[in-house]
C-alpha cells in the first residue's frame, strides 16, 4: 500500500488523525492536536458510526477551528456520535 508522502516525497509535514465522540443531547464536540499552521493545513471527514438513523443525528462536519482544535459538529443531538478526522499539514 502505498501514501501520498511515496509520491510527493517532503511535501507533508504531519498528518493527524483521531476520533471525536459527540454525547448524547450535544451537537458539538472538539480534539485537542498538536498545532499545525492553518495556512497550510487540511482537514478530511473520515467517517461517523452512530446507532442512530436519523440523518440529522449522524451526518457531520469537522472544522480546523484554530492551529490546535479539531470542531465536529452535527445538526441533532440524539444518540451518541463518533466522527473520524485527519489533519493533513504540508510544508
Amino acid at each position: 500500500m502505498s501514501n501520498l508522502t511515496q509520491f510527493l516525497p517532503g511535501s507533508i509535514k504531519a498528518i493527524y488523525r483521531g476520533t471525536i465522540t459527540i454525547a448524547n443531547s450535544s451537537t458539538s464536540n472538539t480534539a485537542t492536536i498538536t498545532s499545525v499552521d492553518t495556512a497550510k493545513s487540511i482537514i478530511s471527514l473520515l467517517g461517523t458510526a452512530s446507532t442512530e438513523t436519523s440523518t440529522a443525528n449522524v451526518l457531520a462536519h469537522v472544522a480546523l477551528t484554530n492551529a490546535t482544535t479539531v470542531t465536529a459538529t452535527r445538526g441533532g443531538n440524539t444518540g451518541s456520535l463518533v466522527v473520524a478526522y485527519q489533519v493533513v499539514e504540508y510544508v
